[in-house]
């Protein structure tokens, strides 16, 4: 029995299509055997599928997109060296070469990568033709020609819906989109996000934005017409808390920017969800509207409403209140040691932090605690007949190393944006041969947070400490050689400060600065009113300054410039550590650390030959300073995508010794180049910094073999010049330039 034929379809039309259904079948079995390899995307290119690439390069006219650009979006990559993932060595044994082999459908989305870096540079129409060729070893070359469309200008750009919320001139100004300038895809996305974030932050929760856009080809312009949909006016009307244990729901209360009555933004939620993330007594939180199944006011799904109410659901998921960490260990300059730290998160309660600290080494051979270990197990402390004799070597090998500390913090105050902190120290140091100080002090601090990325701070030391060593340890380690500056460092002496700071940071980081400025601002103050032995006043700034050049590179700019009050508190002793000191890995390059500036010299035997002596040159700091730094990076040819390289050029100067007889060089300059590789630890530096300059003159004192100080030699001693390769100087170090 024949089925029924549709209405419309006559038997006769049914029984001559299923009749030529074989040969419709068969010639498409013809065809595809003929066609066989020319399947997938580029049939031209199917006899190159699977071959090993030799290389690939990006050609045409790119108009203003940059080069390096297009190569990051290619997931199409040449055969390579890359040991361990990063060093572009092959090595017999190791390994270390990666081979990649052309695949036309991985081709294809680079095509279309390509076509859409163009449009996000206003590049519409861009064609991207892609070509191989043969190349030695059996490989392939790999081409993508890219013929750019015509930049398109945007003509018109209207937001409509948010007039009666804010005007249009404030919102436009946000956005940024710009008539007259080319029409970009992610600024098109941009905007839209823009005009959204406007009116959440302005209450407007169910805020939606319909986007819209026409492209004239022949005329190369753009219009773009963004309609908003506020919807209602939303306030919080209820919060709900989940999770809360130790932290009780009043203290979360006081992390939260926001009440009920307060309209809903949504840069407060942000705002309190970092606030409570900050409580250490809190491992993760979320702040968000409840749903609606939590949702306390019937009405709060009513979006045609002109105002209604949401809950705001609040998670928070605590941390162990207690930590202790305790550790013992032995080595052949502490003997025995260990140490000891205890924190409770929640102190007091309020998510107030105390942690305790507690250390102590050398013991075995130490008083209170020696046990004749220094003829055994710590040999490292006989001391031989000459030193036996030496009061300070016998006081330093018999003191026992120890520190005691507690560290208070209140992390909320008087608001959401304050927090203070008390810390209180004792300690007796020491490195056997060289020095014993003892220091015992407290801490009072305030910091409040001004904004992303900007925080105000005070802060109240008291310190009273000494130091008793030889003189050679003051001159190579706290660079100071004079006589008049090392007593005051041998007797206790309250060191006393107040000191105030504004940090602003506006940086992209990814990971290298890529835009953006930072800058600091320092004050401090010693005086007999604070109770301080030392006097000074002093304030220091420091600014920084990160531009896109274009082709991913980078200019950096960054001044610091430091002075001290002299006229504000006379002439008071100021320790050295306070002084302006330059030269080193974040300052000026060309000089070794602390070099730039007024330098003294010092004669002392020589350690591998007791008739030689070694001349050492030891900074004394200075009462101002001024450094500059004009520095430029850009992608490496190879590793692109880890390493850049680096050309600057490092200035500065530092004058204003403390004595009349010490010589202040004018300003310096030094050239250099480096390289950066981001680690896990922070980003590597390897910088060579040119000094053209030869060695300042200064005081020549003489040392002798007991390690003190026998006088001046030399009013103004000259080094000996260097030479060519002597002037390179080499830094490596972990973190950012400034």
């Amino acid at each position: 029995m024949l089925a029924r034929a549709p209405r419309g379809i006559t038997l006769r039309t049914l029984l001559l299509r299923a009749a030529a259904l074989p040969l419709v079948l068969f010639a498409l079995a013809a065809c595809a055997a003929r066609g066989g390899g020319a399947a997938g995307p580029f049939p031209g290119l199917q006899q190159y599928q699977g071959r090993e690439i030799h290389d690939v390069e990006v050609s045409g006219e790119l108009g203003e997109v940059p080069l390096d650009s297009l190569q990051r979006v290619v997931a199409t990559r040449r055969s390579r060296c890359s040991l361990l993932g990063f060093i572009p060595v092959c090595l017999p044994v190791l390994g270390g070469r990666v081979t990649e082999k052309l695949d036309t459908q991985v081709l294809a989305r680079d095509v279309v990568r390509i076509q859409l870096v163009f449009r996000d540079n206003g590049y519409y129409g861009t064609r991207v033709v892609p070509t191989v060729d043969e190349a030695p070893g059996n490989t392939v070359d790999v081409r993508f020609n890219v013929i750019p469309g015509e930049r398109v200008l945007l003509r018109t750009l209207d937001v409509s819906g948010a007039e009666a919320i804010l005007p249009d001139s404030a919102v436009l100004a946000k956005v940024p989109l710009k008539v007259g300038e080319p029409f970009r895809r992610n600024d098109f996305l941009a905007a839209v996000d823009t005009v959204r974030n406007v009116l959440l932050d302005s209450g407007y929760a169910y805020t939606q934005v319909l986007r819209n856009y026409q492209i004239d080809t022949i005329a190369d312009v753009a219009d773009v017409d963004l309609q908003a949909a506020p919807g209602p006016l939303v306030t919080v009307d209820t919060v709900i808390f989940e999770g809360l244990d130790r932290v009780t729901e009043a203290l979360a209360r006081q992390q939260l920017t926001f009440r009920e009555g307060s309209r809903l933004r949504s840069r407060e939620l942000l705002r309190s969800q970092r606030n409570l993330y900050d409580l250490e007594l809190v491992r993760f939180a979320t702040v968000d509207v409840a749903p609606e199944s939590l949702q306390v006011t019937p009405d709060s799904a009513q979006l045609t409403a002109d105002s209604i109410g949401s809950t705001v659901l609040i998670r928070v998921g605590e941390a162990p209140r207690y930590a202790v960490d305790a550790s013992v260990g032995y080595g052949t300059v502490d003997c025995f040691r260990g140490s000891v730290q205890h924190t409770d998160r929640n102190f007091l309660g309020g998510a107030r932090r105390l942690q305790v600290t507690a250390s102590v080494a050398k013991v075995g051979v130490a008083n209170p605690v020696d046990a004749g270990l220094e003829n055994s197990l710590c040999r490292a402390f006989r001391l031989d007949d000459a030193r036996a004799a030496d009061s300070v070597d016998v006081a330093i090998a018999q003191a026992l190393n120890y520190r005691l500390a507690a560290d208070f913090l209140q992390p909320r105050l008087f608001g959401t944006q304050n927090s203070v902190t008390v810390g209180a120290f004792a300690e007796q140091i020491s490195e056997l041969g060289l020095y014993l100080r003892k220091d015992m002090g407290a801490q009072l601090g305030v910091v409040r947070d001004l904004g992303p990325g900007t925080l105000l701070s005070a802060t109240y030391t008291a310190e009273r400490g000494s130091t008793r060593a030889h003189d050679i340890f003051f001159c190579v380690v706290y660079e100071v050689c004079r006589r008049e500056e090392i007593d005051p460092l041998t007797r206790p002496r309250w060191s006393n400060n107040l000191s105030a700071g504004l940090i602003r940071t506006r940086v992209r980081q990814d990971p290298f600065p890529s835009g953006g400025y930072q800058f600091r601002l320092g004050a401090d103050l010693a005086t007999r009113f604070l109770g301080s032995d030392d006097q000074y006043a002093r304030v220091v700034g420091d600014g920084s300054v990160y531009r896109s050049i274009g082709g991913n590179k980078v200019v950096q700019f960054r001044l610091t410039a430091g002075t001290f009050l002299d006229g504000l508190l006379g002439n008071g002793f100021i320790p050295p550590q306070r002084l302006f000191y330059a030269g080193g890995a974040t300052t000026v390059r060309g000089f070794r650390r602390n070099e730039l500036g007024p330098v003294i010299y010092v004669v002392r035997p020589s350690l591998s030959d007791s008739t030689e002596s070694d001349t050492i040159p030891s900074a004394t700091g200075g009462r101002r300073l001024v450094v500059g730094t004009v520095e430029v990076t850009t992608p490496s040819p190879f590793l692109r995508g880890q390493l850049r390289l680096a050309a600057f050029v490092d200035g500065g100067r530092v004058w204003g010794a403390a004595s009349p007889e010490l010589i202040s060089p004018p300003f310096r300059f030094t050239p250099g180049v480096g390289l950066r590789l981001p680690t896990a630890v922070g980003p590597v530096r390897l910088d060579f910094a040119f000094n053209p300059y030869q060695p300042p003159p200064g005081p020549l004192y003489q040392i002798n073999a007991q390690g003190d100080l026998e006088g001046l030699l030399e009013a103004r001693f000259q080094p000996e010049d260097k030479n060519i390769l002597r002037r390179i100087v080499v830094h490596i170090s972990i973190g950012q330039t400034f």
